[in-house]
Formats: structure tokens, C-alpha cells, sequence
């Protein structure tokens, strides 16, 4: 037997007369522990995936009514890229942007954000439209977030 073997061989037999009957022992009772635990897990991350939340599905032409009363005409692009808006006799084209409200459309200047039934319009961030709500309630559908 050659030096590699032999101490492979002791190792095995160490290791062996080390672990025993108490290593199965703790062996087993990981595996408990692991079991209970991806259990109890799953029902918590399954919790995590709820069916969706209800958005407002926003027309491609809404005339919103606003404070004073005031009617914001609002257009938007049947891909949500664009929006016009009719404010005080002109007419202005938006962009879309990022925000925390359902949709927000901006030209650098003008701003307007669309939360569900409600609208507002801003000029360098001073409020020209708003509150506005729509005059009809607005239908909703389930939205999938991850």
C-alpha cells in the first residue's frame, strides 16, 4: 500500500469512529429541521404572489373635471406614449415619463400626471388643472406585480 492509500484509509477510519451512531443522529435532525422549515416557508412566499392589483383603465379621450369648474381635455396615444392636453385654448403634446402615478406624461415644462379617476396639470411644477376627477366612473382590471 502506498503512502497515499494508507493515509486515506486511516482518514476514512478516523472519520468513521468520529461520527458514529450521533452523527446520523444530527444528520437526520438537519434534514427535520429543513423539512419544517421549506413548510413553513412556502405558504409565506406563496402569500408573496398575489393576484394582481385593480388599475384604472384610462380612455384614449377623457374630458376631466376640474377645480373652478374647469374641463381638462386630455388625449392619449393608443401605445401610452403621447398625451395632448387642451389648456386655456392651447394645445400641448406630452411625452411619457417615469412617476409613481399610474401614467405621467411631461414636456420638461408642462407635466401631467393620471392616477386612476383623478388628473392634474402642472407648468413648472405650479398647478394649472387639479384636482380633476373624471365625470364617469372609470372601469378597472387586475394588473400583475412582481
Amino acid at each position: 500500500m502506498d503512502m497515499p492509500t494508507r493515509v486515506d484509509g486511516y482518514f476514512r477510519a478516523f472519520v468513521s469512529s468520529i461520527q458514529g451512531p450521533c452523527m446520523n443522529v444530527r444528520t437526520e435532525a438537519a434534514r427535520a429541521v429543513w423539512f419544517a422549515a421549506g413548510v413553513l416557508c412556502v405558504p409565506l412566499l406563496a402569500g408573496c404572489v398575489a393576484p394582481g392589483v385593480d388599475e384604472t383603465v384610462l380612455p384614449a379621450r377623457i374630458d376631466y373635471a376640474c377645480a373652478n369648474n374647469r374641463v381638462l381635455p386630455v388625449a392619449r396615444g393608443s401605445d401610452g406614449r403621447l398625451a395632448a392636453v387642451l389648456a386655456d385654448g392651447k394645445q400641448i403634446m406630452l411625452s411619457r415619463a417615469g412617476s409613481a402615478a399610474q401614467e405621467k406624461y411631461s414636456d420638461g415644462r408642462y407635466s401631467l400626471y393620471l392616477d386612476g379617476e383623478r388628473a392634474m396639470l402642472e407648468d413648472n411644477g405650479k398647478v394649472l388643472f387639479g384636482p380633476c376627477v373624471s365625470p364617469v366612473p372609470l372601469p378597472s382590471a387586475p394588473r400583475a406585480r412582481y
